[in-house]
């Protein structure tokens, strides 16, 4: 379409469609539009978001809200006009030369098809619709008698000369209502069908074939394109074919994004017929086909082999293209948790993978692209650290294969491979940490950690010493360092929860969570190290931290149950971190004798000083106001376990290991915050402790151990089943802290205060502090080496070691779809300019999009408070839920 007068006619029979009704589905007209576009800029560009939504709409007013009106009939004549070439192409020899090439008619199908549905999908007023006229049995089309002004006789919408008459008259029969009688499979299902075989089509997307009488080859052939898992010889795909593949590759994920336009509170719940159909019913040689090809292609991505520069762009390249989208559908499918309960084929797939050659190939090639940025080949290939665009993708890739393939997980946890992954995953954690419109990906980072800490073997091979820190990234390097991965996995988690400014309030559980997963197994931790887990410990058990709101305490007991795992599993090998302990004593000591009358004259003391001092009282009052805006908040999972979702086998929904080995514990629903300022680098051997413990009451102190005395014990590891909430914190002025919101209703009293500080897994620390106080009796120097503490124990026998799991529910799915989707959006944007994105435009419900300078585009997930849903999902997505402890997992 070349000449401006072609495009000019074409664009006005554009607008005939929405002007003029009932066009006959007979009429060769129709085919204009498979026949004279010539790319996909064409179909995109003069079908305008005006000239679809005019064909979503029976009249030329939007319906009211709640109104069910189906669309105008032209917008149903054009899709039965292009799913029915598309399969008389696939069919038959169609043209009047056979040996034409099909791909141009079956490209411009498929970029109509492209362009019309996300316009369907956002129309409220077409749900129903959209719902009968794809997914359920088809029925017969009617046309419309233009000459009496009445609905005329019935036909098939796929082939309009096939004419259904009404039954014979008289016969004393009723009759029959032909629109209701069912003609063939639901039209979704008929189009899913046929893309699919394109995908494995001579002359199209594999290679040119001809048959015994020299004409193109009509049969599909389900050969997987790339060598790699299921292969060994790739089938040669050429440029064009790639091309093609891209294009089919397109439609289908426009078919799936249905969830697009789902809420994110409910869309893991949610029945998306086109998902449920791909991933449900599949025959099992086509799944498996198109799971490896989609596999291999994003595989066998190898940077190195390209050209000087390397380009990463997605715009013009069609390799690069295919390997982007390949992984974008390989995810959207893998992905969906279908709620009837059907096995998910793709991840069924993907948790029998056993052979160790496909497990080495699945870890080149993720490996491959994420170390891009970390390589240090600069010097050589300018241009060349740069992220490759779809490194989150392959992020999300990783942690399937974690959380579904428990032979996967051994493979690279019970090996140096976990080193890598570890260095790798924090990169980009904190490459993101201080960019708002990255925190979902922050996110993600702490949950795979969270997940491969879950395994014993972790924790344990984080004891080798780590080398060549100083050849990391600057994002990565830590000063001075030395030590273990432990030491340099906790001490990043440190920065992660310190240096962000509340950003990333809604992951600190998870964060604590990997520490206490990794505690009962980490040997000779760094004073360095052992230091900043006390720092943490000082904020928290910080009277302004606790009197904040009345669940503060969660978090406080979850890091002490780390702390505990250390002495009880691993005393004798962590001296420093006992002597650190030691050193820290009267800050237990405070802990045990806290009430709400003494924390409250120690904030009035600090607050006075402040004003003695002429410093501003910005963190004394109370609290800033919480952050209403904050990204975390709105798309941070929730703590309440769906019981659809729960405890699924491992190759269902989503299961992590023996899933249906695992206990399932009690949750609790509140938050928690963090308040008191804290440094880096603050000491721990200050005698400045808050005096928080006068006016105690009597009932309070005859709860309360001396020496080894009758705390209530919960042990690190084996006793607490409650779910910890996420922090809700407001930025901070400062680097290096963490602040805090409060809650204005709650007022701490004795009462509340007996019924958890009694319960604080307090005794082990304090009956290692009180033999180290008779070891040390008439000392003038704190110990200093572990000899003097020789021949401590735990006052009771140490339970072995559990973990803390991260537990899906369906909020917590709909933040991953919503991540997943905005991955896929952001990508399209970028690739395609303009209003020529699939879904550039139109009314997104799962999460929101904010503009941003230089035309890029910046996703809010899910939707925050641009619209009603946002608003009223932020209180349910305000914290993150995991499993604690977990029977085996």
């Amino acid at each position: 379409m070349g000449a401006s007068e072609s495009k000019l006619t074409f664009k006005e029979d554009v607008f005939r469609l929405a002007r003029e009704d009932n066009i006959p589905a007979d009429s060769q007209w129709w085919a204009q539009f498979y026949e004279l576009p010539e790319t996909a800029d064409d179909v995109f560009a003069l079908w305008s978001p005006t000239d679809v939504r005019n064909l979503t709409l029976n009249t030329a007013e939007r319906p009211p809200p709640g109104t069910q009106l189906p669309p105008k009939k032209n917008l149903e004549t054009l899709i039965y006009t292009c799913i029915a070439r598309l399969h008389a192409l696939q069919t038959r020899c169609c043209y009047s030369d056979p040996h034409q090439p099909i791909a141009h008619e079956v490209l411009n199908c498929i970029r109509i098809l492209t362009r019309l549905l996300p316009y369907i999908y956002e129309a409220d007023h077409l749900e129903e619709w959209e719902r009968n006229f794809f997914w359920r049995e088809r029925r017969p089309a009617q046309v419309w008698d233009k000459r009496h002004n009445r609905p005329g006789g019935y036909f098939d919408g796929l082939n309009p000369a096939k004419k259904y008459r009404d039954s014979e008259q008289g016969n004393g029969e009723e009759e029959e209502d032909i629109g209701e009688r069912a003609i063939g499979a639901p039209l979704g299902e008929q189009l899913i069908d046929l893309l699919v075989r394109y995908m494995f089509f001579p002359n199209f997307t594999l290679p040119k074939k001809q048959d015994a009488d020299g004409l193109p080859d009509l049969k599909v052939q389900y050969h997987i394109w790339n060598s790699g898992i299921g292969c060994r010889q790739s089938v040669g795909m050429t440029k064009e074919n790639e091309k093609h593949a891209v294009e089919v590759i397109r439609l289908l994920l426009s078919l799936c994004s249905r969830q697009l336009y789902i809420p994110p509170h409910v869309v893991a719940e949610t029945d998306t017929r086109p998902l449920t159909y791909l991933t449900t019913k599949p025959d099992r040689q086509v799944a498996l086909s198109m799971i490896c090809s989609l596999m291999n292609t994003v595989l066998k991505y190898n940077p190195a082999t390209w050209r000087v520069p390397i380009d990463f762009t997605i715009e013009g390249d069609p390799k690069t293209k295919l390997v982007n989208l390949s992984l974008q559908l390989l995810l959207v499918l893998a992905l969906y948790p279908d709620p009837t309960g059907e096995a998910n084929q793709y991840r069924k797939s993907m948790s029998r993978l056993h052979r160790v050659e496909d497990f080495q190939f699945i870890q080149q090639g993720l490996t491959t692209v994420l170390t891009q940025p970390v390589s240090g080949m600069s010097s050589y290939l300018p241009g060349s650290q740069r992220n490759v665009p779809w490194a989150p993708e392959m992020l999300i890739l990783f942690w399937e294969l974690l959380q579904v393939n428990k032979r996967f997980r051994s493979f690279i946890i019970e090996t140096d491979r976990a080193h890598d992954f570890v260095v790798l995953v924090l990169y980009y954690a904190m490459s993101a940490k201080d960019e708002p419109a990255k925190q979902g990906m922050v996110r993600m980072c702490v949950l795979i950690l969270q997940t491969m800490s879950v395994e014993p073997t972790f924790g344990e091979r984080l004891n080798k010493v780590f080398v060549g820190q100083e050849s990391l990234p600057r994002e990565l390097r830590i000063v001075n360092f030395h030590g273990s991965y432990a030491d340099f996995l906790i001490t990043s988690i440190h920065t992660l929860m310190t240096t962000t400014s509340g950003r990333l309030e809604s992951i600190y559980p998870a964060l604590l969570a990997v520490v206490n997963n990794i505690a009962p197994y980490v040997r000779d931790l760094q004073r360095a190290t052992s230091s900043k887990l006390l720092d943490l410990f000082a904020q928290i058990s910080s009277p302004k931290f606790l009197l904040e709101k009345d669940s503060n305490h969660h978090m406080l007991q979850l890091l002490l149950q780390a702390m505990n795992a250390i002495l009880e599993h691993q005393f004798d090998a962590n001296r420093r971190f006992v002597e650190v302990v030691v050193r820290s004593r009267k800050r237990f000591k405070a802990l045990r004798d806290f009430t709400v009358e003494g924390a409250t004259a120690e904030l009035d003391r600090q607050a006075q000083e402040r004003k003695d001092r002429g410093v501003g009282d910005v963190a004394a009052s109370g609290v800033r106001s919480p952050r209403n805006g904050s990204i975390d908040s709105l798309r941070s999972p929730v703590s309440a376990r769906s019981p659809q979702l729960g405890n699924v086998p491992e190759h269902g929904a989503f299961a992590i290991g023996d899933d249906d080995e695992d206990e399932p514990g009690d949750e609790m629903t509140s938050s928690a915050t963090f308040s008191a300022p804290l440094s880096a680098s603050a000491s721990l051997v200050d005698d400045a402790v808050p005096m928080q413990s006068r006016s105690m009451s009597e009932k309070a102190r005859g709860k309360q151990p001396v020496g080894q005395g009758s705390f209530s014990r919960s042990t690190s590891r084996n006793t607490s089943t409650a779910s910890l909430p996420a922090l809700i914190t407001t930025p901070s002025s400062t680097t290096n802290t963490i602040t805090a919101s409060s809650n204005q209703q709650f007022r701490p009293t004795t009462e509340w205060i007996e019924t958890w500080l009694p319960f604080l897994p307090l005794h082990t620390i304090l009956s290692l502090l009180d033999h180290a106080a008779r070891a040390d009796s008439g000392a003038a120097a704190v110990p200093t080496t572990t000899a003097e503490h020789a021949g401590w124990k735990p006052g009771e026998e140490v339970a072995p070691p559990t973990s803390q799991a991260f537990q899906w529910t369906s909020l917590s799915l709909g933040w991953y779809l919503s991540l997943l989707w905005g991955f896929v959006y952001a990508s399209d944007v970028a690739t395609n300019k303009g209003m020529n994105g699939v879904w550039t435009g139109t009314s997104i419900k799962l999460f929101t999009i904010l503009a941003s300078q230089g035309g890029n585009v910046s996703l809010r997930s899910p939707k925050g408070a641009v619209d009603a849903v946002g608003s009223s999902i932020v209180q349910r997505l305000g914290s993150l839920s995991f499993n604690s402890p977990a029977k085996d997992v």
